[in-house]
């Protein structure tokens, strides 16, 4: 028991030392910032608008094989997106993760997950992208995968009318 009390007595001057350095002020006391969008320096602003993300009606899974024989089952988990504005563009960057698992004939392998981004006003198509992510599995091991399309470049909405829409696409 004697080595614990250094230690013990060691924690609590540090914790002390730390609550020292601290202080903390009501919230009444801070001013409150205007909300504006933020610099991104040479990258432009962070505008008040980002478009938000959908998947489109059954694009969220994507099924290898034919049913009960597939080789593997691809899910779209999680989709992220980062907006900045520059000389009237906005700049798009948009990720897509999610994983893989062998399906029911499936021992393992690559998949090539076929991944389309696009970006719509109303009825027109702004940007659309059908890009490639490789991704390994086993079976009893699913495989995880991160698409992140940077290219996206469109005129600065005028209203809050834009969509991002992404999802898995075999259309060639």
């Amino acid at each position: 028991m004697p080595v614990l009390r250094p230690r013990i007595a060691l924690a609590l001057a540090a914790i002390s030392a730390l609550a020292a350095c601290n202080s903390t002020r009501e919230a009444a006391d801070i001013p409150a910032a205007p909300h504006r969008p933020q610099s991104v320096d040479t990258e432009g602003v962070v505008p008040e608008y980002c478009p938000k993300i959908s998947l489109r009606e059954n694009t969220a899974i994507l099924r290898k094989g034919e049913i009960g024989k597939q080789q593997y089952i691809a899910s779209i988990t999680q989709t992220t997106r980062e907006c900045h504005v520059l000389n009237g563009e906005l700049y798009l960057k948009v990720g897509v993760s999610g994983r893989v698992v062998a399906g029911p004939a499936g021992e393992g392998g690559t998949a090539a997950l076929p991944i389309r981004v696009a970006v719509v006003s109303g009825a027109d198509t702004l940007y659309s992208n059908r890009g490639t992510q490789s991704v390994a599995y086993a079976q009893g091991s699913p495989g995880r995968f991160v698409y992140v399309d940077e290219a996206i470049r469109v005129p600065e909405p005028p209203a809050r009318n834009y969509a991002i829409f992404v999802g898995f696409d075999e259309g060639k």
